[in-house]
């Protein structure tokens, strides 16, 4: 049944990336990530179910889903703002760019469930677009 769940959010998810993602603009100084914003407000609007599933079990199934798929989403990000040369410029692997990136995300998503979503989804999004650009010199 959980599998089910686990099935039925991510296709949810894929969705929400599927219609937001192509809104996308080639600037690296957007001021928050669009779907970024629309999946934390699904995060959000399901936050029993992502308490259970990601924060508190963590339940493998799920967690190495959505894990493949922010992985997928900053796979896309890279490309679509053609860093894959400043990445090589600065020695940094796409693949490593990629695991950081999604494992930042999915930890932070966690983090923001496990405390009870202190801030909103905008709010947060808009941070982790401010951290990206000012630690990581917005290579991820």
């Amino acid at each position: 049944m959980m599998e089910k769940m686990a099935d039925e959010m991510i296709e949810h998810i894929e969705r929400i990336v599927d219609e937001y993602a192509p809104h996308f603009e080639k600037q690296r100084t957007e001021e928050a990530w669009p779907v970024l914003v629309k999946l934390l407000e699904h995060f959000a609007e399901n936050a029993s179910f992502y308490q259970v599933v990601l924060a508190t079990k963590r339940t493998p199934i799920f967690t190495e889903r959505l894990l493949k798929l922010l992985s997928t989403l900053v796979k896309a990000k890279i490309d679509r703002v053609e860093m894959e040369d400043e990445l090589e410029e600065s020695g940094i692997h796409k693949e490593i760019a990629i695991w950081y990136g999604s494992s930042a995300l999915i930890g932070t998503i966690v983090a923001w469930l496990r405390n009870d979503m202190p801030y909103s989804p905008h709010f947060l999004a808009k941070q982790f677009s401010l951290i990206r650009s000012y630690s990581y010199n917005d290579l991820i």
